[in-house]
């Protein structure tokens, strides 16, 4: 129950929880985008990384790059600045961390370096927690054009302080737009429940829609920087 111990104790279970997770990408010969571990880096700080497993035994990792209150004024996480595109043999993807999937430059930033597929692994324990992420998850597939990969943490565990309630259901996203669902929703997992959500993702869906879509965000997101940058009125009425 003791957060500030519980990060410390944490680092000796870290070799083990790597070592397990390379042995399934290799034996099951899958791709893993394994759930978050608060790992200490070299400065002493804390950061809630996310570690990427090949079946050829290659890991990457993604750290989280926006804290919520709870990691920043509780538990002690420091937000990290780098930012990591996955080469992989399913495509160029990208990791955005619960909270950081409701901010979009990020993610912009992402795709702008070749991403097409977003992976989203999230912790909220309320259901508005849940919301956020989801929304700003199928925000950012309708900014980017681009699949979203939602995986949440469901149950109690109420042995830990950091995560002792637990609610979401994971989700398939893309863009509300032609070849894809009308409401942006692939696949759609039950609320509170453990278990699979499947889909299968077309990369040349997203090719197409960017190129030749009802509208073309992706491309207009450089009228939209151009905007940010310019004057503002205020008008007296």
């Amino acid at each position: 129950s003791d957060l500030a111990a519980q990060l410390h104790e944490l680092q000796s279970y870290l070799e083990r929880f790597i070592d397990l997770h390379r042995t399934l990408a290799a034996t099951h010969r899958v791709t893993i985008t394994a759930a978050s571990f608060p790992v200490c880096v070299q400065s002493g700080e804390y950061h809630n990384r996310v570690h990427v497993f090949s079946p050829q035994g290659t890991i990457g990792t993604q750290d989280k790059l926006h804290m919520t209150r709870f990691e920043s004024e509780r538990w002690g996480i420091a937000a990290a600045t780098d930012t990591a595109i996955f080469e992989s043999s399913l495509g160029r993807f990208a990791v955005a961390i619960c909270y950081d999937a409701e901010f979009p430059t990020q993610a912009h930033r992402q795709v702008a370096h070749g991403a097409n597929v977003l992976l989203v692994p999230s912790c909220t324990d309320t259901l508005a927690g849940y919301h956020r992420v989801r929304i700003g998850a199928q925000a950012r597939a309708l900014e980017n054009q681009c699949y979203v990969v939602h995986a949440t943490t469901v149950g109690n565990a109420p042995w830990s302080e950091a995560i002792d309630v637990n609610i979401g259901a994971a989700g398939v996203f893309g863009p509300p737009d032609r070849g894809f669902p009308d409401n942006g929703v692939i696949a759609l997992g039950t609320l509170n429940a453990p278990g699979w959500v499947y889909a299968d993702l077309d990369l040349e869906k997203v090719d197409n829609v960017r190129r030749d879509g009802q509208v073309l965000n992706l491309r207009d997101q450089e009228h939209e920087t151009r905007i940010a940058g310019g004057p503002v009125q205020h008008i007296v009425l």
